[in-house]
This record gives structure tokens, sequence and C-alpha cells, in this order.
């Protein structure tokens, strides 16, 4: 019986392996000294009474996802904050390594109007990504434990996938600072250094979209599948 058990709370938490495989484990070991301790030389009627105590497979599988979905929902927010001060630093060393090479701004120098605009917006578009993503966090880590609040919830992945955009507006101003820097000489093995780190910035911008993607589709299922 134990096993059966077992299958349907590892089907109502598919959607999320780890979870699943980690509760089962968890649950398997309890279920198990509780039927020993139950034992009266009828394993059958142990495992039942083990099970019966312990609770209905969906109901035990509601109360893990809420669990975990509000630890990850939590996990994105410093998550955030973290890609975006990446981000920061990726664009602060190009800036230092152009100071410290005399890297020519010529570039900009032929499109003085497109330099501006992708300048100003770089920068506003950062600290908008900054500012969200501290605020997604906060209001994450304020949510209380137990039934996931899906209002809440549902605004702090707003003001997260709100930081994602501007962190995406920021890079792309990034792309056209660093185009512009590079327009203006010949190609030199050096163009690989601020290159290399525009693809730094890209690469977390896809890394914090890719989590933000996969924390939110798994919170859907959940409250669809529970309705948390």
């Amino acid at each position: 019986m134990i096993v059966r058990y077992l299958e349907q709370l590892a089907h109502e938490l598919s959607f999320d392996r780890s979870l699943s495989r980690r509760v089962c484990e968890e649950v398997e070991d309890h279920l198990r000294q509780s039927a020993e301790r139950h034992s009266d030389g009828d394993t059958m009627e142990a495992e039942r009474r083990a099970i019966e105590l312990f609770g209905p497979a969906k109901i035990i599988a509601a109360q893990f996802a809420a669990t975990s979905l509000l630890k990850r929902s939590r996990a994105v927010g410093p998550i955030v904050v973290l890609i975006v001060l990446g981000v920061f630093a990726a664009m602060k060393a190009r800036v230092a390594w152009y100071a410290a090479t005399g890297w020519s701004t010529s570039g900009s120098a032929r499109f003085p109007d497109i330099g501006v605009i992708a300048y100003a917006f770089d920068r506003y578009a950062f600290y908008l990504a900054l500012m969200t993503g501290l605020c997604g966090w906060v209001y994450a880590f304020r949510m209380q434990p137990g039934a996931l609040d899906k209002t809440r919830l549902q605004r702090s992945f707003m003001l997260s996938a709100a930081a994602g955009a501007a962190l995406i507006g920021s890079v792309l101003a990034d792309i056209v600072l660093t185009a512009l820097r590079l327009s203006g000489v010949g190609w030199s093995i050096s163009h690989l250094i601020p290159i290399a780190s525009v693809g730094i910035e890209v690469a977390l911008v896809v890394a914090l979209i890719a989590r933000i993607h996969a924390v939110t589709s798994l919170v859907t299922t959940a409250t669809l599948r529970f309705d948390l």
C-alpha cells in the first residue's frame, strides 16, 4: 500500500521532479517507520493505518508544493539583484578597460546623437532594473509561510519581470554603445575584450529570463493542480 501511495504522491508532484523525488523519499521513511510502530503481524493493515494517519496524497502533495514554491519564489528576488549587479560589473569592467587602453571614441563621435540617447537609456534602464529587482526581493520575502497568496505572488513576479525587461533594455543599449565604439576602428584582437563583456551580460540576462520562466511555470502548474 505504501508503494501505491508513493506512486500517487509522485504523480501529484510530477510537475517538479526534484521536489517529487525528495518528498517521496521523506514520506516513505516516515510511513515505514509509522507502519513498524503499528505493526501487530499484519503488514498490510499496518501500512494502511500509517497512510490513514498521515493523510491523503493530494493534500500532502499540496502542502509540500506550497512550501517549496514559496521558497523558490523568494529565491527569485536575490537572483535578480545578483544578475543585475553582475551586468553592472561587466559594464564597469569594460569601461575601465577602455580607459586603461586609451580606446578611441571615434565611433561614438561619428554618431553623437545615438551615443547620447543610448547612454541615457542604458543608465536609466539599469537603475530601473536594480530598483524593481530590490522591490521584488523585499515583496517576496515578506510573504508569510503557509498557503500561497496568489495576489502577492503575482505582484512579486511582475516586479521581477519588470526588472528583467529593464535589464534587457540596458544590455541592448550596451550592445549599441559597444558597436559604436568598435565601428570607428579597424578589426583587432583587442575587440574580443569588449565583445566578451557584452556576451557575459547577454548570458546573464538569458539566465535570468530562464529562471523567472521556470519558477513561474512551476507556480502556475501547482496553483492550477492544487488550487493553492
